[in-house]
């Protein structure tokens, strides 16, 4: 009994695509998504049987991809990243009286604490067990400093 277990290039072009677009979760950056999405219009393209040489398939992909990256990047990476707070300088602004929650009890008045999803380290001057919500009061680098007294506004 013989399997064939040859792809054909649209299922090659789609599978790239598939796996650039889930390659953007683990590499961060909003770029490999471009790279997935022009893949995928290669595959498009030959499973309509659009006839391409694997020479122009490639160049093809290279031209879609920077194409969309140069054109649709700054449009889509807020989708990805969300909005937040910029100086006019463009440097993102922290925003003091933000609730945050220990993710461990503080030793000493150093922790760590979720803030947008991020862990950050944070310092208190007061106890802090795991799991209490405290609220952001400054910034010292990379460091948050924290307190379980919400800032009046």
């Amino acid at each position: 009994m013989n399997i064939d277990f040859s792809i054909s290039p649209p299922a090659v072009w789609a599978l790239l695509g598939v796996l650039l677009i889930l390659a953007e979760f683990a590499f961060p950056g909003v770029i490999l998504v471009f790279f997935g999405i022009a893949a995928l219009l290669i595959g498009l393209a030959l499973w309509f049987g659009v006839g391409l040489s694997l020479n122009m398939q490639i160049l093809l992909f290279g031209v879609l991809a920077v194409g969309l990256l140069v054109l649709a990047r700054k449009r889509v990476k807020n989708w990805f990243r969300g909005k937040s707070e910029h100086a006019s300088d463009g440097i993102e602004v922290l925003v003091l009286g933000t609730g945050v929650v220990a993710q461990e009890d503080f030793v000493d008045g150093v922790g760590v604490v979720t803030y947008r999803g991020a862990r950050w380290n944070a310092e208190c001057a007061e106890p802090v067990t795991a799991g209490q919500r405290l609220w952001i009061t400054g910034r010292h680098g990379l460091v948050l400093n924290v307190s379980s007294e919400r800032p009046a506004d």
